[in-house]
């Protein structure tokens, strides 16, 4: 059911609601009381801002970081291993000859 009057005020088929919607705000109910303002403190803030940030100096000081450890020996020992389990077959045709 489509209409080419371009008006479509003659359409059966235009809904009149889509056309202009019923306004529909609802109830908007006002604060019973405000929220006092709290002010605060530069000294407090500067104080509360070393704290912290001596805390985080010293845990990041006292924590090793990843570069620090060192790789344990049996690591080397089971990569040699493994290295000379690979290259044995090549080993084996090497002293064959």
């Amino acid at each position: 059911m489509f209409c080419f009057n371009w008006g479509m005020e003659n359409c059966a088929g235009v809904n009149q609601n889509m056309k202009n919607p019923q306004l529909n705000v609802g109830v908007l109910t006002p604060p019973d009381s405000f929220n006092k303002p709290v002010l605060y403190s530069h000294v407090q803030a500067s104080k509360d801002f070393g704290r912290i940030n001596q805390d985080i100096y010293t845990s990041m000081k006292n924590s090793e970081t990843i570069e620090k450890h060192k790789t344990p020996k049996s690591v080397f020992a089971a990569l040699g291993i493994g290295l000379l389990a690979v290259c044995y077959p090549l080993l084996k045709r090497i002293i064959k000859h």
